[in-house]
């Protein structure tokens, strides 16, 4: 029993040791991320999580972030940038889901990822809008209190013109319903995804007198 209790004891300073390799570097850059405001803090990082998603490529949420990482950072990437930042997320965004294909945020960044496909190159507007919205149905059916799945449908009606069924005054009920669970959203750990608040605040701007 003794010697039972002292392996039991070393594969649980091993798995703790295992993810202490890859945690607290997360946590450090998500920190970093949280007030990241020059697009060379992102690349900066991103580079970290790449490295660290190579270290440990099995773990969900290192494959979830540098896909987010690469995604967010598109978005205000200089001319001519945005493309190669959503062809470097695409291989992390993907595996993520695959690792956890029913997961809202997986299917929230997938989505994400589709938005950003189409802001580096409009034209994929046509073939890529019906798969970003029916992702962000798939994200709200698993999980109707994540804020984020909400914010994203609510920037895919905003931005649809209003001759297929979008624009502004069509996504004010989504807007509405984002920033209640982002009132009401509280991250279960430090690594949980709870990006999307100030992409909610600039949104719900524009719906102010």
């Amino acid at each position: 029993m003794k010697a039972l209790f002292t392996v039991l004891l070393l594969l649980s300073g091993y798995v703790s040791f295992a993810q202490d390799a890859w945690q607290q570097p997360l946590q450090k850059v998500l920190t970093q991320l949280d007030t990241a405001r020059a697009y060379d803090t992102w690349l900066r990082n991103i580079d970290s999580l790449e490295t660290l998603t190579k270290a440990h490529p099995g773990e969900f949420l290192l494959q979830y972030y540098t896909g987010w990482a690469c995604t967010q950072s598109s978005f205000q990437a200089p001319k001519g940038q945005a493309e190669p930042l959503t062809e470097k997320a695409a291989t992390y965004v993907k595996k993520a889901l695959g690792m956890m294909p029913q997961n809202t945020e997986a299917l929230t960044l997938m989505e994400y990822w589709l938005s950003a496909r189409i802001n580096a190159s409009p034209t994929r507007g046509a073939t890529l809008g019906g798969d970003s919205k029916d992702y962000s149905d798939k994200a709200i059916a698993a999980d109707s209190t994540n804020p984020r799945a909400y914010l994203l449908k609510a920037l895919v009606v905003y931005h649809t013109p209003a001759l297929f069924g979008g624009g502004k005054k069509k996504a004010a009920p989504l807007v509405a319903a984002a920033g209640q669970r982002f009132a009401a959203f509280k991250p279960d750990n430090a690594l949980a995804p709870h990006w999307g608040n100030d992409i909610y605040e600039q949104l719900a701007a524009d719906y102010k007198d």
